[in-house]
């Protein structure tokens, strides 16, 4: 009886892994299949405190298994690199170099594994900092992926953020907090 209710037990605990969203286990496979991808982008801040939405642009590269750049070239020059657990941010105009850990900063670690994770293809990841909304790919509809924080703390400055693409490509990142949208618009 009681080998019964531990098999019952382990068995309950596994189901989720069963109900995995088999589209979203595909796309997963499909990110884990590139070692590198080099996109542009564009991006608009509105910001609740600024009349216009604030532009830019740049580019965007990733190499697995963890690295993450995002290059800002317009209006003004700016990198974000992050490696491992290590982030970097420069503004050369300004002569700014500042490197910190992720672990330092639990609110842009949760933003840089939306996106890492995702490209990286891993799940786990995904799952570890967030609850997972996704639609699969139509074929004039692009899939969706809604990751909301599952940190009360962190979720007091992102809401929630939107991926969504076509294949294994993301094509836009929306992220909502502080009343306030970030709309980033991604070109392979």
């Amino acid at each position: 009886m009681r080998r019964g209710f531990l098999l019952l037990c382990l068995l309950a605990l596994a189901a989720p892994a069963w109900a995995e969203d088999p589209a979203l286990v595909r796309l997963m496979q499909g990110f884990a299949a590139q070692p590198r991808s080099e996109a542009r982008f564009t991006e608009e801040k509105a910001i609740p405190e600024l009349d216009l939405p604030l532009p830019s642009e740049g580019m965007l590269r990733w190499q697995a298994p963890d690295r993450l750049e995002k290059h800002t070239t317009s209006p003004i020059e700016e990198v974000l690199r992050v490696e491992g657990g290590r982030l970097l941010y420069e503004r050369p105009d300004r002569g700014i170099r500042r490197e910190f850990g992720l672990e330092e900063q639990p609110e842009m670690r949760v933003l840089v594994e939306a996106v890492r994770g995702t490209l990286a293809g891993d799940l786990a990841s995904l799952r570890r900092y967030y609850e997972i909304g996704f639609t699969p790919e139509k074929p004039d509809v692009p899939w969706r992926m809604v990751l909301t924080p599952l940190s009360v703390r962190v979720r007091a400055a992102v809401q929630r953020i939107l991926v969504s693409g076509r294949g294994a490509q993301v094509r836009s990142i929306d992220t909502e907090g502080g009343g306030g949208v970030t709309r980033m618009q991604i070109t392979p």
